[in-house]
């Protein structure tokens, strides 16, 4: 936390002289303690610096709409599957020409801070915007998440939320921003848990449910525990619709800073993350890829959104 002392006008004088008298008592005593000094300034920058990374305001929650939103800090981080990692789904029977889309694994840069959904928008957030005979979905519960809605039928319950609002604007997520959301800085399959140790195939069903414990239906949001950035359902639930259009060799070509696929002439899907309630540990990982129409509706697919300034 960092504390700002502000000085008026009228103080200014009494200021300049108690400064003034500040360093003449201890300038005689610099030269002496020097080496001490510049150790005692480095530990403080260090610990500024750190400061301006890792501030108090970083992952803290805001509410707009009633939508809970974390505040997610500008970083970098390895997107993809990497050559090790994709030894060792080979060896498990794991990887497939599907997931060869996974690779190259390359560093991506996030720019922006920006507000992640804490949770998949809900049935009850999707009536509130979009009224209830607008509500084709599989499973019925105010506090399920949102699924068998298309891409655009999603875009369309965010442009809605944008005219309602008008002072910020809810989008998707683009894919660099998911997977560095469900990563929460960890390089592991499934990202960082909130008590800092890794999500593991082990450990997976305290986080998701997928086909191992969801009993074949969706389940109420934020009803597992969260990562390390307090997102709930990173993995499982449902799939995630996001911004960019599915690109077999994007990664390939990708630019490293803020990357989004929007070539609409080499594909015809958009890209889904996460998994969902019916699929098997190995296709929740953080850097598993999925894509569908953009008109395809699925009780395996709903959204999260995304709020910026």
């Amino acid at each position: 936390m960092c504390c700002i002392w502000s000085v008026t006008r009228e103080e200014r004088p009494l200021f300049d002289r108690l400064l003034a008298q500040l360093r003449d008592a201890i300038q005689p005593r610099v030269e002496t303690y020097r080496p001490a000094i510049s150790l005692i300034f480095l530990v403080f920058a260090a610990l500024f610096a750190f400061g301006l990374r890792a501030s108090a305001a970083d992952f803290e929650e805001v509410t707009v709409r009633e939508i809970v939103f974390v505040r997610i800090p500008p970083g970098s981080f390895t997107i993809g599957t990497t050559d090790e990692a994709q030894a060792q789904l080979k060896a498990a029977g794991a990887w497939t020409r599907f997931e060869q889309c996974e690779q190259p694994a390359h560093p991506v840069t996030i720019s922006k801070p920006f507000l992640m959904g804490k949770y998949e928008i809900t049935q009850k957030q999707w009536s509130a915007v979009m009224g209830k005979k607008n509500a084709p979905f599989a499973f019925k519960g105010e506090t399920l998440p949102v699924e068998s809605v298309s891409w655009t039928e999603a875009q369309s319950f965010l442009a809605a939320l944008n005219k309602l609002e008008g002072k910020v604007r809810f989008r998707l997520p683009t894919e660099a921003e998911w997977e560095y959301c469900c990563r929460a800085a960890s390089a592991g399959a499934y990202g960082l848990a909130g008590d800092s140790a890794p999500i593991t195939k082990e450990n997976l069903a305290d986080y998701a449910w997928f086909s191992a414990n969801s009993g074949n239906k969706t389940h109420p949001v934020g009803t597992r525990k969260p990562n390390a950035w307090g997102l709930y359902d990173m993995q499982g639930n449902v799939w995630e619709w996001v911004a960019d259009w599915f690109g077999a060799k994007f990664y390939a070509a990708a630019p490293q800073t803020d990357p989004q696929n929007k070539d609409t002439a080499n594909s015809t899907e958009r890209v889904i993350r996460g998994g969902s309630w019916v699929l098997t540990a190995p296709n929740l990982r953080a850097s598993f890829r999925g894509a569908a129409l953009p008109s395809a509706k699925s009780a395996y697919i709903g959204f999260r959104a995304v709020c910026e300034p």
